[in-house]
C-alpha cells in the first residue's frame, strides 16, 4: 500500500513540475519576444486637427480605426471623427440640449 502511494504522489509531483516548468516557459517567451511585434495599424501618421479657438477637448477614445474627440465650445458639445488609417477627418456631431 506505501509502495502505491508513494508511485501516486511521485507522478502526481512530476506532472505538478512540468505544468509548472511549461507555465514560467510561456511567460519568459512572452517577456522575451514582447517588443519584437510590428506597430498594429500600419505605419504612423501625422495629422492636424483644426478646432474653434475656444474649444476645450474634453475626451478622447480610439474605436477600432477611428480616433473620436469631444470637445466643447460656444457652439456646444461637438464630436469629431478621424480615420486612423488616414488621418482625414470623417465628419462631426454637435450636440444639442433643447
Amino acid at each position: 500500500m506505501q509502495a502505491k502511494l508513494r508511485r501516486f504522489v511521485i507522478v502526481s509531483m512530476g506532472t505538478l513540475g512540468v505544468g509548472l516548468l511549461a507555465v514560467l516557459f510561456a511567460i519568459a517567451w512572452r517577456a522575451v519576444n514582447s517588443g519584437d511585434a510590428p506597430a498594429a495599424g500600419g505605419p504612423a501618421f501625422s495629422a492636424i486637427a483644426e478646432l474653434p479657438a475656444d474649444a476645450a477637448i474634453l475626451s478622447q477614445d480610439i474605436d477600432g480605426g477611428r480616433l473620436v474627440v469631444t470637445t466643447e465650445g460656444t457652439d456646444g458639445r461637438i464630436v469629431h471623427l478621424f480615420d486612423l488609417a488616414t488621418g482625414r477627418p470623417l465628419g462631426t456631431i454637435r450636440l444639442l440640449a433643447r
